[in-house]
């Protein structure tokens, strides 16, 4: 079994941390996994700025509980929206569930219950049974700057990947390690080559915000303290970086609300955006190198016994891809973000 954790880099896109093979996906595995994770991050305050998102793996799920016990550990919404619409099959309830999942604030989180309880009164009570708040963008931390409620991240891992995961196993850890080794140069290098202070992928979320913005009415309460009306009226507060619609809370860079005072104040939107999205900040996750590793002719010679780890083959051909829910569309990704362990 092949146990992976890939994180977001500053530009939201894939950054492998770490993998390795075990036994088996058990108790025993997870807690060496996670341990050794905790260790090699120099991670000593329980994981108190740490964000996990995982497929409800009840061995996981124990282990960065006891071992990062301050970190938030989100269940994704992809894979409980698959087990809850084997029950709840109606499009327009499908449409509420991930309407739910993705409200930013929580009044309208719980309009979109109201209306699925309106449909069916059954749907809701077995969505409330999954804890709403691992799993729905209104009651997510802030401190992360992540408002990512899928795995898909790990599973971009997992296709990019897919060749080396067929062959035997020194030379699928030896192709992975070639991968991210190479990888990790080609992204410096490209970044390197941009004149940008924001990463691409978040000024171009950023832009949208601007062309959104256009319709929002500011009044100012105070130097820092503004009342901005669209729809409906919200408050943003620069200098605790908080919009009452929370999406500048949750993702770090300004929705249409804090656009609209920048442009009140003759100021740029991108002064708003969080560190954490900054190319200074790409860079410095990229610094760091995978050293080259020789051919085996060339390493050193020893004389020590060494048996092969127990093999238990699953009956019938490996699968190299993930296994799909009945339900799930194979040509549609949706529209969600990833990350994941």
């Amino acid at each position: 079994m092949l146990l992976t954790t890939v994180r977001r880099d500053a530009n939201e896109q894939m950054y492998p941390l770490a993998w390795a093979v075990v036994e088996g996906e058990n108790n025993d595995s997870w807690e060496w996994f996670i341990h050794e994770l905790m260790h090699c991050l120099e991670v000593t305050d329980g994981g108190a700025s740490w964000t996990f998102i995982s497929d409800q793996q009840k061995g996981l799920l124990n282990v960065v509980s006891c071992i990062w016990p301050y970190a938030e550990h989100r269940n994704c919404a992809r894979h409980i929206y698959a087990n809850w619409h084997k029950t709840f099959k109606d499009e327009e309830l499908k449409e509420l569930y991930w309407k739910s999942t993705r409200a930013y604030s929580e009044g309208d989180y719980l309009q979109a219950i109201e209306d699925m309880k309106s449909i069916n009164p059954d749907a809701v009570e077995a969505l409330l049974k999954q804890n709403p708040k691992w799993f729905n963008k209104c009651y997510l931390d802030t401190h992360t700057k992540c408002d990512v409620i899928v795995n898909n991240m790990a599973e971009t891992f997992n296709g990019f990947i897919i060749n080396a995961r067929s062959k035997h196993i020194i030379h699928m850890l030896e192709d992975i390690r070639i991968q991210v080794m190479s990888r990790l140069v080609t992204k410096r290098t490209e970044m390197a080559a941009k004149d940008v202070i924001i990463c691409p992928k978040i000024q171009e979320k950023l832009e949208f915000s601007k062309g959104s913005s256009y319709r929002c009415e500011v009044y100012p309460s105070s130097y820092q303290v503004f009342q901005v009306r669209d729809f409906d009226d919200v408050s943003v507060d620069l200098e605790n970086r908080t919009c009452t619609c929370r999406k500048w809370d949750l993702r770090g860079y300004p929705c249409k609300h804090v656009c609209a005072v920048a442009g009140f104040l003759h100021k740029s939107p991108e002064d708003y955006v969080d560190v954490c999205y900054h190319k200074d900040t790409y860079m410095k996750a990229y610094e760091v190198s995978i050293p080259p590793l020789p051919s085996e002719r060339y390493w050193t010679k020893i004389h020590q016994p060494m048996d092969p780890p127990p093999i238990k083959s699953a009956p019938g051909r490996p699968k190299k891809n993930r296994k799909r829910d009945p339900y799930e569309d194979p040509k549609s990704q949706g529209n969600s973000q990833s990350m994941g362990l």
